[in-house]
């Protein structure tokens, strides 16, 4: 029986009770089905991690789960979660259900709206899709219609002030699915600092899956980091897709270490004038890892800015792509385009896809692209050696130096302690403790 097919099959198993929105992402599914390696957006992610799956469903919701008690959820407690974040509220979601008792309650977060809500199968609406050009087709979704179908609830949350919120989403050990169907909007003239964490698991042939919809309303400003460092074991597929308004800004550093397989898809539609977006994004994997990175860039409206910049090392036997997909519409007059995707290899088994798009149809832009992948400079690092350093050490301070164009910006500095760790921990030879600042 194919994943697919014992998927819906689970689905089918929870009853008629689901919600029509859960109902119709089943039928989108059934009549699109999965991707699969034929696809050209697909054909380095490692789908067949899918049929190893032992089952999709979530664990069974306990009847005290939304009152946050201790027991729902597993048995994780405070230590298990890393150090709260000076000036941040914090969210914390256990098996894709709000805890509490872990973080702050949802009706005690200023400036936050927080619900739950039926809600499409699709992000990019019938009427969304119209009003675009051809070449703004909709996203590929069908992985985050997974999260739609075995999600305990659709999580809604509304910025109406300037705020920062930290999001955990924790899967329990020895869970078998865990899930996150997660949609936020920022309201007009609002900043919002969003940091999102997505960690734990530890059984072979454990899944997490994430839908998150963004919104940024005119003139908003969202500067969103996340961490996605679940347990090596887990297969891992996350979705993401924003819209962004008239002059609004989104800014996403993003962290990609965890899971043995692991598969980013996000769009990111930059609907109004002067809407902006500055992407950047790290992936380090080690022995056997397999780490896919999709991103659509479109730009729909004049004057649409988008900077987008990759950074990855596959050590050992490790496999890592990214696909950077941006396309200009001829309304998009006076876009400004650049990407710029880099790869290192160290390891005999190693692997490295990069590719960069640009599809332009207006003469009023202006584009750069590139990609490069290969091993360290030999020169680099017979000037580092003739200076004393061993050959490890080395090696460790230029693998440093190149994921630094990332982290050196992350903020507030305790997060980019934890993105440094996270990154150290897949290289092949460990940075120094004092680089790790």
């Amino acid at each position: 029986m194919s994943a697919l097919q014992r998927m819906l099959e689970e689905f089918a198993s929870l009853g008629a009770g689901v919600g029509a929105a859960r109902q119709a992402a089943a039928r989108s599914l059934q009549n699109r089905g999965l991707p699969g390696r034929a696809e050209e957006n697909w054909r380095h992610a490692n789908l067949r991690a899918l049929d190893r799956i032992q089952s999709f469903l979530p664990p069974v919701a306990s009847a005290t789960a939304t009152s946050g008690s201790a027991a729902a959820g597993g048995a994780l407690t405070a230590p298990d979660l890393p150090p709260p974040l000076p000036g941040f509220l914090r969210l914390v979601l256990v098996d894709g259900q709000v805890r509490s008792d872990l973080g702050s309650a949802p009706g005690t977060l200023p400036g936050l709206a927080v619900g739950s809500a039926e809600r499409r199968p699709t992000a990019v609406t019938e009427t969304a899709v119209a009003q675009t050009t051809a070449l703004a087709a909709p996203s590929d979704e069908r992985l985050g219609l997974i999260a739609t179908l075995f999600a305990p609830a659709a999580l809604t949350l509304r910025v109406s002030k300037p705020l920062s919120l930290e999001i955990i989403s924790l899967t329990s050990p020895g869970t078998g699915a865990s899930y996150l169907d997660l949609a936020l909007s920022v309201d007009a003239g609002v900043s919002c600092h969003l940091v999102e964490r997505h960690l734990g698991g530890g059984a072979a042939g454990s899944f997490a899956c994430v839908r998150l919809d963004l919104v940024l309303a005119t003139s908003a400003t969202l500067v969103h980091q996340r961490l996605l460092a679940v347990d090596q074991q887990m297969v891992l597929f996350d979705n993401l897709h924003a819209r962004v308004q008239e002059r609004a800004s989104y800014r996403l550093q993003q962290i990609a270490v965890g899971g043995g397989t692991a598969r980013s898809t996000a769009e990111v539609q930059l609907q109004g004038r002067d809407a902006a977006l500055d992407w950047q994004a790290l992936a380090a994997g080690s022995g056997r890892q397999v780490n896919d990175t999709m991103l659509t860039v479109l730009h729909q409206a004049a004057g649409t800015r988008s900077e987008q910049l990759f950074r990855a090392i596959a050590s050992e036997q490790a496999h890592i792509a990214c696909n950077a997909d941006t396309r200009v519409s001829a309304q998009a007059r006076g876009a400004k385009v650049a990407q710029s995707l880099r790869g290192l290899v160290d390891g005999v088994g190693a692997e490295l896809d990069l590719r960069p798009q640009l599809t332009i149809n207006t003469d009023d832009i202006q584009a750069r692209h590139g990609a490069t992948t290969g091993r360290l400079d030999d020169d680099l690092l017979f000037y580092l050696l003739s200076r004393g350093l061993g050959p490890d050490e080395a090696r460790a301070l230029l693998h440093w130096a190149f994921l630094g164009e990332v982290l050196k910006s992350i903020e507030p500095v305790a997060l980019r302690r934890d993105a440094q760790r996270l990154a150290a921990a897949r290289l092949s030879a460990a940075p120094a403790p004092e680089l790790l600042q």
